[in-house]
């Protein structure tokens, strides 16, 4: 066997690096990663088109950014995103998609497919930054872990990439458990308890209502229950902080547990919040899947392969990348260490603490209170994602009168900026602070509409702080929530009707002026005094 087809570190950097093969699990999995990603890209390029070309065509102000993350920052804080046309936005993601797939061949150069992609995920994904699939923090363990992968070892080498990838996700995971604590404790002074959850989950009702009564009668029913909602809260947080040392103190069974376990956390995110972490982040539990495999047929793939023999055997064979690919881990620690997220400027996305939540929530305490209504499914890809950012009243992009004129469907946005924490304050264009209420929208919103949105502001804001843990309380603002956007569907309703008589109206005149057309036509031939009523101009 050749220097060059195990791979191992020499002189000859670039032709052995690129052209040799990842190891046997290595292969498995980027192929099942790659195919996964490259079917989330397929299903939601459409919805990508739409919002690029709603971005760009209606010159929206998040139009004027390139970048990753709600704040548009640069690749790792200091690589800009250029903006791309629409014809080069579309040649990306395809690219992105046929490289993913080329990646899966073992004998094509995997590693340089894996790199194209990499290259190729910040010039798509960063044209995405606020778009309501692909934004957010769903997509970022990509980069990552395809360039993990990149720095792979060797055929005949042991799978050491991967459990540099298992680690790497944990440290994503235990940022946002600590984010969520220190946050909350030490910069607010508050607990991150179950108020948090409720609020949280709560505002997904107004932006992001499931479509199934089931689901959202199963949201009223853990709402309405303190217990539930600290429970949800505090398993969450064990889970953030507990997911590393079961994968790497639990054995086969713990890192398939750990798997099953965080997949079953997305999908309930996904269900009662909204937030889509399927498509982009969990095809990364494919790496899990030898431990499923030794699990199931009850045999060790790798006999003898512990955590510290698989590092260190990785590190006698190719001790140049498994430096690097350390050096790529230290590096999100520093990140998550620092809280780099919070800190304006310093924001070195994909690496990140994760702040996801972070912020205590109480809806019946001195806190902003608002929310969005729109016609736009934010569950799916194609739509501006402004369920927590650039509302009308935001410092920092907000969505103008013209902006919204020029969405697809009707949007609503209300707040009320009694009470503005001095961390959040600076979110908020200062004319707008100490408001009792303000309401946008796209549409001539009814009295009705208007006074039921204040009239749960005004609720809330007569309540104790206590009162997230009554339940009659927490119903009676569930009761004014669904009654507000019965209105604002009703108004729908309402509107639509006219819209169709007017039409209507309109098709019947146009009838009358093409018969009016017709009939001059004829008189023009034969004039008799039989249609007098007929006036030729």
């Amino acid at each position: 066997m050749t220097d060059v087809q195990m791979c191992k570190d020499s002189e000859e950097i670039l032709q052995p690096f690129f052209l040799c093969e990842p190891p046997e699990q290595v292969r498995l999995f980027i192929m099942l990663f790659c195919v996964s990603v490259s079917f989330g890209l397929v299903i939601n390029h459409p919805g990508a088109v739409q919002f690029h070309s709603l971005m760009t065509g209606a010159n929206m102000p998040q139009n004027d950014r390139r970048g990753l993350g709600y704040t548009a920052c640069k690749a790792y804080g200091f690589i800009p995103i250029p903006k791309l046309s629409q014809v080069q936005f579309q040649a990306a993601g395809w690219l992105l998609v046929a490289n993913l797939l080329f990646a899966c061949h073992p004998h094509l150069a995997p590693r340089f497919f894996l790199f194209a992609s990499f290259v190729l995920y910040f010039l798509y994904f960063g044209q995405l930054y606020c778009e309501s699939k692909h934004g957010g923090h769903g997509a970022l363990l990509l980069p990552s872990v395809l360039l993990l992968l990149v720095l792979s070892g060797g055929p005949q080498g042991s799978p050491w990439s991967i459990a540099f990838i298992k680690i790497f996700l944990g440290l994503v995971y235990v940022a946002g458990a600590v984010s969520k604590v220190v946050i909350s404790w030490g910069f607010f002074g508050q607990r991150w308890l179950g108020s948090t959850m409720q609020a949280y989950v709560m505002d997904s009702m107004w932006s992001r209502p499931h479509r199934l009564s089931v689901v959202r009668s199963v949201q009223r029913f853990l709402l309405q229950r303190w217990y539930l909602c600290s429970f949800m809260a505090l398993s969450g947080l064990a889970f953030e902080f507990g997911w590393l040392p079961l994968v790497l103190l639990g054995g086969r069974v713990g890192a398939v547990l750990a798997a099953a376990i965080a997949f079953s956390f997305h999908s309930g995110v996904d269900l009662l919040q909204g937030l889509d972490f399927l498509p982009f982040w969990c095809p990364v539990f494919w790496a899990f899947l030898p431990d499923v495999q030794s699990l199931w047929y009850g045999e060790e793939l790798m006999p003898h392969a512990t955590w510290t023999a698989i590092l260190s055997q990785g590190f006698e064979e190719e001790p140049c990348r498994w430096l690097m690919s350390a050096m790529y881990l230290l590096l999100q620690l520093i990140v998550a260490v620092r809280f780099m997220d919070f800190r304006e400027g310093m924001e070195c996305l994909p690496l990140t603490c994760c702040p996801m939540f972070a912020v205590p929530r109480n809806l019946f305490g001195d806190e902003v209170r608002g929310a969005v209504m729109t016609d736009s499914d934010l569950r799916t890809g194609g739509s501006i994602d402004f369920a927590y950012n650039f509302f009308p009243w935001h410092s920092d992009l907000p969505m103008q009168q013209e902006n919204l004129k020029a969405l697809p469907g009707r949007t609503l946005f209300w707040m009320s900026t009694l009470h503005v924490d001095p961390l959040l304050s600076r979110l908020l264009q200062p004319e707008f602070d100490g408001k009792e209420f303000l309401v946008m929208a796209n549409f001539d919103v009814s009295e009705e509409l208007r006074g039921k949105l204040a009239e749960f502001a005004t609720v809330l804001e007569e309540a104790r702080p206590e009162d997230w843990m009554d339940s009659e309380k927490v119903g009676h603002i569930l009761d004014l929530l669904a009654e507000s956007r019965e209105l604002f569907e009703g108004h729908h309703l309402q509107q639509e009707p006219a819209k169709n008589l007017k039409e209507l109206r309109r098709s019947a005149s146009d009838v009358w002026a093409m018969t009016e057309n017709l009939l001059c036509g004829l008189a023009s031939f034969s004039p008799t005094e039989e249609h007098p009523y007929v006036v030729c101009d």
